[in-house]
């Protein structure tokens, strides 16, 4: 899976380099949504196979780190770098990407679900590091191999009742909500006009520095979310990440307001940049990627590869309907009235984290049982 991924990446790269036309553009991006909604996939399931209950969470934020170092890093090159070039250097990343990954194997899990039993237990001896025969290794791939199965015979075939049990009904709910607030308290439709909105809001700073300024402010909290997460736990991050998202979405709206009607903000063009960068952070301790790796940890195994599924189509249909508004947004409300709309969803989605969203820090996945 990851090496189509790889591959749908470089043809992206090439046809955005020769493409000479609006629609050689348009079968590059469908290209790049194709590898980018693999990857959102794929991923929080592959670290929830391969990773220890400890350290799930460091590496399920992996997803963010790298997503937003990979902002910053089109933000500079865009800013440096001509048209032309840019995808000239970017081929490389999914050429390294494609090489890199015939060196990882596939997860035990799954080579259990194919019957491939000896490769299974080389494969969790490499994710373990753990030696051949140690004691510890017999009993962790018994214990895994004894799951696959019985995951098997309850798995044969997945019915339309596996998703009416309430378990499976809140599972997706979550999912689908996780995503809604994920898009809808704007953050990402706002990094994608990044140079447009900060000349609407009267930042003093040029956009093209604001913007990877707000980029690597992007990176710092993932960071945060990196070292915390196995820390303070899921819900506490997302309910942090959240109603600090409102609260500096709530700042910039308040600053655009006040500009759009004259008032003398005159030594104060700081407050933009500041407030999008606070804002920028808190989403990227928590709301920024917890809701991809927690997917796992909620839903029922039986139905957990589809609610994933259908959890990430959800958000590709939100992404769109939020860059496609937020344009409309900013001529007919302007930025101060996108601001308040976004801050107030963050709001509802901290009531619904408080009071609907379990705890999921320490979950066991190797077991049928939900916490």
């Amino acid at each position: 899976m990851f090496h189509r991924q790889a591959r749908c990446e470089k043809c992206f790269w090439v046809i955005v380099y020769f493409g000479t036309s609006v629609y050689h553009l348009y079968v590059a991006r469908f290209l790049a949504g194709v590898t980018g909604g693999g990857i959102m996939v794929t991923f929080p399931l592959f670290i929830a196979d391969i990773s220890d209950t400890r350290i799930r969470g460091i590496l399920g934020s992996c997803l963010g780190l790298f997503g937003n170092s990979g902002i910053l890093v089109m933000y500079i090159l865009g800013d440096f770098l001509s048209y032309r070039t840019v995808p000239v250097v970017m081929m490389s990343v999914p050429i390294l990407f494609g090489i890199l990954m015939c060196f990882i194997p596939e997860t035990p899990q799954t080579l259990l679900r194919k019957r491939k039993v000896d490769e299974a237990e080389r494969s969790l001896r490499f994710y373990k590091g753990m030696d051949n025969e140690a004691c510890d290794l017999k009993r962790e791939f018994e214990k895994l191999q004894n799951f696959v199965l019985n995951s098997r015979a309850e798995n044969n075939k997945l019915q339309f009742s596996d998703f009416t049990s309430p378990q499976a009904k809140k599972g997706i709910f979550i999912g689908i909500f996780l995503m809604f607030l994920n898009q809808f308290s704007g953050i990402f439709a706002i990094l994608t006009y990044a140079v447009s909105i900060f000349q609407e809001s009267g930042s003093e700073l040029s956009p093209g520095t604001s913007a990877i300024i707000i980029a690597a402010i992007q990176i710092v909290g993932t960071i945060a979310s990196f070292i915390f997460i196995d820390l303070a736990g899921r819900k506490v991050l997302l309910l942090l990440s959240t109603f600090g998202t409102g609260m500096g979405l709530s700042c910039l709206g308040t600053f655009s307001w006040l500009r759009a009607h004259n008032f003398d903000l005159t030594g104060y063009g700081w407050i933009p940049i500041v407030s999008l960068s606070v804002t920028v952070f808190l989403f990227c301790v928590g709301l920024c990627n917890i809701p991809f790796f927690v997917l796992p940890e909620i839903l029922p195994p039986k139905i957990c590869n589809a609610g994933n599924a259908i959890s990430m189509i959800s958000i590709s249909i939100f992404s769109f309907v939020v860059l496609k508004i937020l344009p409309i947004m900013l001529q007919e409300i302007q930025l101060h009235g996108a601001a308040a709309i976004f801050a107030t969803t963050c709001y509802i989605g901290v009531l619904v984290i408080a009071i609907i969203i379990p705890e999921t820090k320490g979950k066991n996945l190797v077991s049928p049982e939900n916490v």
